[in-house]
């Protein structure tokens, strides 16, 4: 029996989308593999009811919640206008969860299709963390997100990769030690992703695309052809839709996997596309933004793509 320690850190705004990602997560475990669940939640967070009946669901499944209050988050001072405070909340688990020395951590937005003991038995006892690059395209300097990493590598990292921070492999023992996370004063265009990059950047693993591979979007060429043949072959390990949500193209076999589970679990598509919609309803009201999202003229548009109206 293989025993892995996952963690997810969530809010309302999440939760449902936290609860499709967790189903996938334990739909494509084998059944010698033992999953510690870890979630970290923002207070008053619904939907734990609904989790823990998935998790009951499932040989070999344990949930562990923790809600965090506001005085609990050493990141707590940084600009939360376009941010909920619950992105920072991988950045200190190590330290929630004193009794871990690893743990997967995996962002609400992903969908996992194969068993992750593999990934998790990664040796990353030299490092702070495994990660994967992030997909944006460095090499096409008219790109917004990708000119925005190309400069920030070059003016942070010393030109060294860019990590997307949706899916970690936490060394917890490591970070516990490197406390250079909570003294880096830079500015931040995605907080959680610029400091993890910025405090660890000589110190993180490369992992495999199949890892963290984002549906929709061109694959960079500093990917290797062994990443870049494993995708086309269908062989990814975790989906990541952080730049086109699931339940926007389902028309797209890869997003229409997410309507399967989905609707296996109760949960029409359309319930979350609502709830993001209230969310940039809110949003607009206070004249901020959520990265990737713009209103013009009362059209939303998800990296430029329009996508429902107001």
């Amino acid at each position: 029996m293989s025993e892995i320690n996952v963690l997810y850190c969530f809010d309302s705004r999440f939760s449902k989308l936290a609860t499709v990602s967790i189903y996938s997560l334990l739909k494509n475990k084998h059944d010698t593999t033992h999953i510690n669940l870890y979630c970290m939640v923002a207070p008053h967070t619904y939907g734990k009811r609904k989790i823990q009946k998935v998790i009951d669901k499932f040989p070999h499944a344990k949930i562990i919640w923790r809600t965090i209050r506001h005085n609990e988050n050493p990141f707590r001072k940084h600009d939360f206008s376009r941010w909920s405070p619950v992105i920072f909340y991988r950045l200190f688990a190590c330290d929630i969860f004193p009794e871990l020395n690893k743990i997967l951590y995996l962002d609400s937005d992903t969908i996992i299709c194969s068993d992750l003991t593999e990934l998790y038995n990664t040796n990353i006892s030299d490092y702070a963390m495994g990660a994967v690059r992030d997909m944006a395209p460095i090499y096409d300097k008219n790109h917004p997100n990708g000119r925005y990493v190309y400069d920030f590598a070059h003016k942070y990292l010393n030109d060294d990769p860019y990590y997307n921070s949706g899916v970690l492999l936490i060394n917890a023992k490591n970070m516990r030690k490197n406390k250079e996370i909570l003294n880096i004063n830079i500015p931040l265009k995605y907080p959680d992703q610029d400091l993890l990059n910025a405090a660890f950047h000589n110190k993180i693993l490369p992992l495999e695309l199949k890892y963290n591979y984002a549906p929709g979007v061109i694959i960079p060429t500093f990917f290797s052809d062994h990443e870049i043949q494993t995708i086309k072959h269908k062989k990814y390990s975790i989906l990541h839709f952080y730049s086109i949500k699931p339940y926007i193209y389902l028309h797209i076999p890869m997003y229409s996997l997410f309507y399967k589970l989905s609707t296996e679990l109760g949960m029409h598509p359309d319930e979350f596309a609502k709830l993001e919609q209230k969310y940039i309803k809110k949003q607009k009201s206070t004249k901020s933004c959520i990265p990737g999202i713009r209103i013009y003229d009362d059209k939303v548009t998800l990296f430029g793509i329009i996508t429902f109206h107001l």
